[in-house]
């Protein structure tokens, strides 16, 4: 399968309706938060940690020209960091959150899936498909296991 931006956006849109099926609109922040770490393990193991926190700096950078309130979205070593993000009162943007949702994790996919040329596509759609709200966070136990890091 040939994958592209609208190939992604459909994916994310199908995942997040999924992941938030049933829960309060402040559960976004929460998927959102579990979905880009489990984007960002999965990246991890094949680019790195300098590649993949230049590629995330520019998705971050290129959906807050979009989004304006995501500008307190930071990526470090050990991911997206979301503590001020939450602090801040994110959940105010609630008709924006989804979008900003859809976008970042649209663009996430699409930027490493063209600088892969798709390879990690399919590894990276299938670890996004297992993060639900209602499993535990493994993948943010799993990072702070690894990095010894907050999540």
């Amino acid at each position: 399968m040939t994958f592209d931006e609208s190939n992604h956006a459909r994916f994310v849109e199908a995942w997040l309706n999924k992941a938030t099926q049933r829960q309060p609109p402040t559960a976004l922040i929460s998927v959102f938060k579990r979905g880009t770490s489990a984007l960002w393990q999965r990246a991890l193991v094949t680019l790195g940690e300098v590649t993949l926190t230049a590629i995330v700096d520019r998705v971050l950078y290129t959906a807050t020209e979009k989004y304006p309130f995501l500008s307190t979205l930071k990526v470090d070593e050990t991911g997206i960091r979301f503590d001020e993000f939450r602090r801040e009162g994110a959940v105010q943007h609630d008709g924006l959150l989804v979008d900003a949702t859809l976008f970042v994790m649209a663009e996430f996919l699409s930027v490493i899936g063209r600088l892969t040329d798709e390879i990690l596509t399919p590894a990276l759609h299938a670890e996004l498909s297992k993060v639900v709200l209602d499993e535990p966070d493994a993948v943010g136990r799993a990072a702070k296991k690894v990095t010894g890091a907050r999540t």
